[in-house]
């Protein structure tokens, strides 16, 4: 699967695979109990390599994840390269990202297209056997989380990623198919993700996932706001409960018949 679709004006590659979402939580302990509870099966990932933040993964057989992260200190005014200490106290769904397979070449054709791009920036995660995996990221400095923030692996994706059994969950969750981002400027919105996915407007995706930028009616500010999961036919759909959820507004949909 690659990360790249060919830019339709300029010959160019340009991100076109969601990677995963952020949840941020206060207590990850908690949190992960709580989506335990709500059918997902949900892999412990390790403290991040500037010691600021702890996180477990809730991996999707489509190869996207749900991210639940919680500051170590929250406490302390020190902040992550990607700013969510700004978030505190609340919980929630707070960001999103796009994958790269060449972060660097990435970056400078979203700049000819008039992006501004700040990175990339090297980081890191301890998993709790001890191992360590490496990724550099960069992020939008126009947007406020309305554009995604962006990865790429310097070790292999599987292991910073679970996959096989790990994808499995008691819900049938099998991916992430719709995510709602609001803006205040929905129209602007849709415009600057059409450009980074190089897809027409009202054809909006990144990767399998669909973008759907609303118009902000939120005390959160801009940025994604719902997801929608594909889950198996025969598999319970609905809402699911967004205390357990911390905040977040999922629904469970199934998968269309082949």
């Amino acid at each position: 699967m690659t990360g790249y679709l060919e830019d339709r004006n300029r010959g160019q590659s340009v991100l076109t695979r969601l990677d995963h979402l952020v949840i941020l939580v206060q207590d990850l302990d908690r949190a992960t109990e709580d989506y335990e509870r709500l059918g997902f099966r949900v892999i412990p990932g390790g403290e991040h390599a500037d010691g600021l933040t702890r996180n477990a993964l809730v991996p999707f057989g489509d190869g996207t994840y749900l991210e639940l992260v919680a500051f170590i200190d929250p406490e302390d005014d020190q902040d992550n390269v990607w700013g969510w200490r700004e978030f505190l106290p609340h919980e929630g769904l707070i960001d999103y990202c796009a994958a790269s397979d060449g972060l660097p070449e990435d970056v400078r054709r979203l700049r000819d297209l008039g992006f501004e791009v700040d990175g990339p920036h090297e980081g890191g995660r301890r998993l709790p056997d001890g191992r360590k995996i490496l990724w550099r990221s960069a992020s939008f400095a126009q947007g406020e989380r309305v554009l995604p923030f962006m990865i790429e692996d310097l070790t292999p994706r599987e292991t910073r990623v679970p996959t096989g059994p790990d994808t499995s969950h008691p819900n049938g969750a099998t991916g992430i198919r719709r995510l709602e981002i609001a803006a205040s400027d929905a129209q602007e919105a849709t415009k600057n993700l059409a450009a980074l996915a190089a897809v027409e407007p009202e054809h909006l995706k990144l990767g399998a996932c669909e973008l759907f930028p609303v118009d902000m009616c939120t005390e959160q500010g801009p940025g994604p706001v719902a997801v929608e999961l594909s889950t198996a036919p025969s598999e319970n759909i609905g809402a699911l409960d967004r205390s357990l959820a911390h905040g977040v507004r999922f629904t469970l949909s199934p998968e269309a018949d082949s």
